[in-house]
């Protein structure tokens, strides 16, 4: 029986990376609908978008094993890689701020953040401008993080006690 291979997924009626993600190139600040979407329906530019949007990689559309559930219009979240490989970053819709701390989504944040910190990678959510690391042992909150700046992990401790420590830069 020859293995049946899962068609590439589609958008369809989402558009929540149009709200949750900045986009300068537009002056979109991160958090509010960008001009150019029709929530549910799509981008009226689309076939001249600016290259922000051209290479912005939604981790539910390009990878079709990660989970159904997490698809944004119904996890309210958008997973993005970023820091060449290096950061999972959930950008939270503002309109439900709690969304990743909802039993299913934070569940799979806090998995995401065992297997990352065995590889030396960041889990991050990001709410507007305001970013929270996600660790196996705990969240911390990292207040905003400007253009320019960047979010470094530590270890501190030795032994038993020790544990990562992320800071802004």
């Amino acid at each position: 029986m020859e293995s049946e291979e899962k068609p590439a997924r589609q958008c369809g009626s989402c558009t929540l990376c149009c709200k949750v993600l900045g986009v300068a190139a537009l002056d979109k600040p991160a958090g509010a609908w960008c001009r150019h979407c029709r929530p549910s329906q799509g981008c009226v530019i689309y076939d001249v978008r600016p290259q922000e949007c051209r290479t912005f990689g939604c981790m539910w559309l390009a990878n079709p094993s990660f989970p159904d559930e997490l698809k944004p219009e119904r996890s309210k979240l958008v997973f993005v890689l970023e820091a060449e490989g290096n950061r999972i970053v959930a950008y939270c819709d503002p309109g439900w701020p709690l969304a990743w701390k909802e039993a299913a989504n934070y569940r799979m944040l806090k998995n995401m953040a065992i297997k990352s910190a065995e590889k030396g990678r960041q889990v991050i959510v990001s709410l507007r401008e305001h970013y929270t690391a996600i660790l196996p042992d705990r969240d911390v909150p990292l207040g905003m993080v400007k253009p320019g700046q960047r979010i470094v992990y530590r270890e501190a401790g030795a032994g038993a006690a020790r544990r990562l420590e992320p800071a802004v830069e």
